[in-house]
């Protein structure tokens, strides 16, 4: 029979799953801006470079009602248009998704219009963790069917260090169905099979812009950003004043449930959180013991504090892992630690009532032949 895991082990696996997921989120992010970077300060692409925009909405196809949301869209003279998305890794939703992607006309306006998408037009799709050979099957194999005239550019984004400083690397697959960009600099620079490097000295300046990407952000990267960043600009005057001082407010944050979508909104941010990601870091925060939610008030309150006043629970294994001074360890240490060890409570789901069944007259049957006078 197997031993049972010790909550220690449970802690330790939970962490590192969650710790995989918010590095991932990260470089997908370092990816971003590295794109950011390429298309504002590299000569030669910057030239050709009409417009972009990291937080797009395209057309929607057949009877969908929400507008799709991929990462990013690019416009180039002369005529060239490029739709963005990136991935950690594959899911089996991704060929339903990149289809549609590919089948939309254009970008949607704020005047509602749509501006179509150039001829020479691309769907540029790329994976950290490359999908397998039958996922690949399945993504280029689905493309072909549909018969979308534009091609469909698979890649992969690493971020590695090398002697000369970390670079982020974008790398053309490497298969005969793949296609290939527009014939820009841009493009021509992701067609190859050898990889494009950009240095993250180049983009570091441009990653502080990206909060998230386009799609749902993941609720641990959503939790470490909004404590670390946004938290601090609900605060009034006096409150960061104290902070600045102490390096904690003495009365809490408060935040009303209803008031969420009240986000600060922070300068020269490509893509910033929204109300539905600060839910979600709350939520993670709160299952942290950081945040704390006042049911009869419909309020989350906040102990805000300075990143080096966040410890590590007592006792847990982790206590040495990315050093005591990195953020994002501790907090998602403690939601680990919690998660296992005091695992907020579930809310009540409601009863299904019961439904009676109505009585129906019977009127088929015809009635017993009862006496009409009893003897």
């Amino acid at each position: 029979m197997a031993e049972t895991e010790s909550a220690e082990d449970q802690i330790h696996k939970l962490f590192q799953e969650k710790h995989k997921e918010y590095a991932a989120q990260d470089r997908t992010l370092d990816a971003l801006a590295a794109l950011a970077f390429v298309l504002k300060y590299v000569k030669e692409i910057s030239e050709e470079t009409v417009a972009y925009d990291f937080k797009p909405m395209v057309s929607l196809h057949g009877s969908d009602v929400d507008p799709y949301t991929p990462d990013g869209v690019i416009w180039q003279r002369p005529s060239f248009s490029f739709l963005l998305e990136l991935k950690s890794s594959w899911n089996n939703a991704d060929v339903d998704q990149i289809t549609k992607y590919g089948k939309s006309e254009g970008c949607l306006l704020a005047d509602h219009s749509v501006k179509k998408f150039e001829r020479a037009h691309c769907v540029l799709l790329g994976y950290q963790n490359l999908p397998g050979e039958a996922n690949l099957d399945k993504l280029f194999g689905e493309w072909e069917r549909e018969k979308i005239p534009f091609p469909l550019v698979v890649f992969r984004y690493s971020l590695e260090v090398a002697p000369e400083g970390t670079r982020m690397f974008f790398t053309r697959v490497a298969d005969d169905r793949n296609g290939r960009c527009p014939p820009s600099s841009f493009g021509r620079a992701m067609n190859s099979v050898r990889g494009y490097p950009v240095k993250a000295d180049n983009f570091k300046f441009v990653r502080d812009r990206f909060h998230k990407a386009n799609d749902q952000i993941v609720d641990s990267y959503a939790a470490v950003i909004w404590w670390t960043v946004y938290a601090k600009h609900y605060l009034s005057e006096d409150q960061r004043a104290e902070m600045a001082a102490n390096g904690r407010v003495s009365s809490s944050l408060i935040i009303p449930a209803h008031g969420l979508d009240q986000v600060p909104a922070l300068p020269d941010i490509e893509v910033p959180l929204t109300a539905k990601d600060v839910k979600r870091a709350l939520e993670f925060l709160r299952q942290a013991g950081l945040v704390a939610f006042k049911k009869r008030a419909g309020n989350y309150e906040v102990k805000l504090k300075d990143d080096r006043y966040v410890r590590f629970p007592h006792g847990t294994a982790l206590a040495g892992i990315s050093g005591q001074q990195e953020i994002a360890a501790k907090i998602i240490t403690r939601w680990a630690t919690n998660k296992i060890k005091h695992p907020l409570p579930e809310g009540r789901k409601k009863k299904a009532p019961k439904i009676r069944a109505k009585r129906h007259r019977d009127k088929t049957t015809p009635y017993l032949p009862f006496p009409e006078t009893v003897p």
